[in-house]
């Protein structure tokens, strides 16, 4: 019996022994990157030699991020892949960079200075407190010449300040010392939080007839990882055309840094749902008021209930009522590829992203966009008139929407956003303020009138609008202004003057296109009237 135990017990440690040769770390690198609106798909390559049997290769150091439904491992070699599995591990932690490292020996180095500074400062303070002990330069009995006097007093005086004045160095000094201690250790608070994280790991079974070297090729979806669009729209005037400068803010805490990689850009979201909607039944039934009972005068029970109108008085009738040569960058090496479903930008050269959560900038496309140049102006809103580019067939160039930093004639004038959404063949960008367009709007005394007909009253309003071009070039601009639109029948708006302006009959809108030449400037009218009972008040 003893020897049986011994036996099993023998092969138990044989083959935990075997388990244990047969288990082999990988180092693996970071290849590409490709980066989603929200998350990443990152893909890595390690190489190593395969003996005969089976084979537990690991990869270490991976992001503790990983959906582990994502994993991807594929081979090249005479050997046959069993499994596959992705586990944190909370004893191997991700190896942090130099950062930590750098940061300690910037504290250590602070530290010194500021002892070196308080050492001074006490060396200061006992000489002033050495000097004011003995100030006195003669005895009681004995008196002291002027020039002696004389002397001495500008010794004190001399000395006394210069200690004074190289003590409130001192102090600058060491306020300053201390703020940057204070950011450094805060910064160091920060790295040493990514410590604590586990690290993951991805386990490969593979089995092998023979030795053979092998090469893996493994990729896994991580969350905390997203990019945005940004643009620069650049115009030199209203002659040519723009330049549009399409850029990404890549961020990622994925625990792995991207570093000198191949990074690839896709407007797809993995995140969201990929399952079509369904469209469920709409059922219609009569509408069955609330019944309520209360006792009349009478004492019997008396049925009420709110007409239809009344209950649903609030609520909306449908649903429309409801609210030289230019230095390359990298979007010149950025290729631009439609799946079925997105856009990916691939960027042909190496960059590097770390995982600090800081936002990294790349270049993406750029493109020179033919534009039609327009102002715009409302006065009756804002008196300032806007530059407005209208770009057509921008469905060609795959954008996104996003914000603009807006550069007119080499000066930055502002931020815009564009959404491509909500656009239809043209793509209106606004330039910004253009303030040597100068635009009044008036209200016009002489034209307005109140008075009273029979049980109405009447009102007269009347504007006059001043446009005026200070360009050196002829401009061409929209107006826009309008005229209220009555919502009930005892209100009846008149117009008397519109100075040829569009009138849109739906919505009230006054529309004047005009071209105005280099300091020319051109004079509107608009007056109109409104009548409703004299016992009545407009709400606006």
């Amino acid at each position: 019996m003893k020897k049986t135990i011994f036996i099993m017990f023998l092969l138990i440690i044989i083959k935990y022994a075997n388990a244990t040769d047969n288990e082999k770390t990988v180092k693996s690198d970071i290849k590409d990157v490709t980066v989603f609106l929200n998350g990443a798909q990152i893909t890595r390559t390690g190489n190593t030699y395969l003996n005969e049997g089976t084979t537990y290769v690991l990869f270490q150091n991976l992001s503790p991020y990983i959906n582990p439904t994502t994993v991807q491992v594929k081979g090249e070699g005479s050997f046959t892949i069993l499994s596959v599995r992705y586990q944190l591990n909370y004893l191997n932690n991700i190896a942090i960079n130099k950062e930590v490292k750098q940061i300690n020996d910037s504290i250590e180095m602070l530290q010194q200075d500021l002892t070196l500074l308080q050492g001074m400062q006490n060396v200061y303070a006992e000489e002033e407190a050495m000097i004011i002990a003995n100030k006195a330069i003669g005895g009681q009995d004995i008196g002291v010449k002027v020039t002696e006097l004389v002397l001495a007093a500008d010794f004190f005086r001399t000395r006394l300040t210069d200690i004074k004045t190289k003590q409130i160095d001192i102090q600058k000094k060491t306020k300053k010392i201390n703020e940057k201690l204070a950011q450094l250790t805060n910064q160091l608070s920060l790295v040493n939080s990514n410590m604590n994280k586990p690290s993951g790991e991805i386990i490969v079974a593979v089995s092998a007839k023979e030795g053979v070297n092998a090469k893996f090729t493994f990729s896994y979806a991580t969350t905390n990882a997203s990019w945005t669009p940004i643009y620069d729209l650049r115009a030199t005037d209203i002659n040519n055309p723009i330049n549009l400068f399409f850029k990404s803010k890549i961020r990622q805490t994925t625990g792995e840094d991207w570093k000198n990689i191949y990074i690839t850009l896709s407007t797809g979201n993995p995140t969201q749902s990929g399952a079509r909607p369904i469209l469920p039944p709409w059922y219609l039934s009569f509408y069955n008021p609330y019944v309520y009972y209360d006792q009349d005068k009478s004492g019997g029970l008396r049925k009420e209930s709110k007409k239809d109108e009344e209950v649903s008085s609030n609520a909306p009738k449908s649903l429309d009522q409801m609210p030289g040569r230019d230095a390359l960058t990298l979007g010149s090496f950025t290729s631009v590829v439609e799946t079925q479903t997105n856009v990916e930008y691939k960027i042909s050269i190496p960059y590097t992203v770390l995982s600090d959560g800081k936002e990294a900038m790349i270049d993406v496309q750029n493109y020179t966009l033919p534009a039609q140049y327009q102002y715009y102006c409302v006065p009756k809103l804002d008196v300032d008139a806007f530059l407005m580019a209208r770009v057509s067939g921008w469905e060609q160039y795959n954008l996104l929407s996003g914000e603009i930093n807006l550069f007119y004639e080499d000066t930055y004038v502002g931020k815009s956003y564009v959404d491509v959404r909500n656009t239809n063949d043209t793509l209106d960008i606004s330039l910004g303020r253009d303030k040597n367009i100068v635009v009044t709007r008036t209200k016009t005394k002489d034209y307005q009138s109140r008075q009273f007909i029979g049980a109405n009253k009447k009102e007269t309003y009347s504007w006059e609008i001043v446009v005026k071009n200070k360009k050196k070039q002829a401009i061409d601009l929209v107006l826009e202004d309008q005229i209220p639109l009555s919502t009930d029948k005892d209100i009846e708006i008149e117009k008397i003057e519109i100075s040829n302006a569009t009138y849109e009959e739906t919505t009230g809108k006054l529309i004047w296109k005009m071209k105005l030449n280099a300091g020319d400037s051109k004079t509107y009218k608009l007056s109109y009237s409104v009548k409703y009972p004299k016992d009545k008040t407009l709400s606006n």
